[in-house]
C-alpha cells in the first residue's frame, strides 16, 4: 500500500515522528495525484520532459469546448498513470475566463478519493 508524507497548505513536507503520521490508502493516492498535477513540464531540473503538460496544451488556445474536452482527456489519462490509481471516474471540467477547473474521483484498490485541480492560464 502506498504511504506518503504529510504536507502543509503550501505543499512543504512536514516531519514524521511515527509511521502512523503517514497518509495511506486512497488519501495518499489522491495526494500523489495532486503533487503530480502541480509539477508542470519543464519544472524539474533533472528531467525537463517530466511533469504535467496541461499548460503546454493551453499555450496556443483560448479554452474552447473542444480544448476543454482534450484537456479533460489528457488529465484523466495522466492521473490514471499515477501509482495506486485503478480507475478515474466522475470527471468534470469547466472554465471561467482564463481559468479551468477539473475534478474527478480516483478509484484505488482500497477505496475512492476526490481530486480537484485548477489552473489559471
Amino acid at each position: 500500500m502506498l504511504s506518503i508524507r504529510p504536507s502543509d497548505s503550501s505543499g512543504d513536507i512536514l516531519p514524521v515522528l511515527s509511521v502512523s503520521d503517514l497518509s495511506a490508502g486512497p488519501e495518499a493516492v489522491a495526494r500523489l495525484v495532486g503533487l503530480r498535477l502541480r509539477l508542470l513540464t519543464g519544472q524539474w531540473w533533472e528531467n525537463r520532459t517530466f511533469g504535467c503538460a496541461s499548460v503546454e496544451l493551453l499555450r496556443n488556445s483560448r479554452l474552447t469546448e473542444h480544448d476543454l474536452q482534450a484537456l479533460s482527456s489528457y488529465l484523466s489519462s495522466y492521473i490514471a498513470q499515477t501509482q495506486g490509481v485503478v480507475d478515474v471516474r466522475d470527471i468534470s471540467i469547466s472554465s471561467s475566463g482564463r481559468r479551468f477547473f477539473y475534478s474527478c474521483t480516483v478509484i484505488t484498490e482500497s477505496g475512492t478519493a476526490p481530486v480537484e485541480y485548477s489552473y489559471s492560464a
